[in-house]
């Protein structure tokens, strides 16, 4: 009972601390804009696959679908084209 205290102690402390010290990040203009284009190229760029056993579609360069064997992969222009087919966009890539 006494550890678990102490822990709740040290929780109550660390979110005041948090509260009273918040982080801020602020992007000056040309980041965003390079952000954006940087965006816009990859996506204007990117194929995409999946396996034919699975439902899920990947970006190429994706490490999230380096598990499919290259005999399973199909290949696809656009994300668009693999949702028509039944897939679902992969999160995180």
């Amino acid at each position: 009972m006494g550890l678990g205290m102490f822990s709740l102690g040290i929780l109550y402390e660390r979110k005041k601390y948090d509260n009273n010290n918040p982080i801020t990040i602020e992007y000056d203009q040309e980041a965003i804009d390079l952000w954006e284009e940087y965006q816009n190229i990859k996506s204007a760029n990117q194929e995409f696959f999946a396996s034919k056993n699975g439902s899920v579609v990947y970006p190429v360069g994706c490490t999230k679908g380096n598990k499919i064997k290259e005999e399973n992969k199909v290949f696809f222009e656009n994300v668009q084209q693999a949702i028509v087919q039944g897939y679902r966009e992969v999160e995180g890539c």
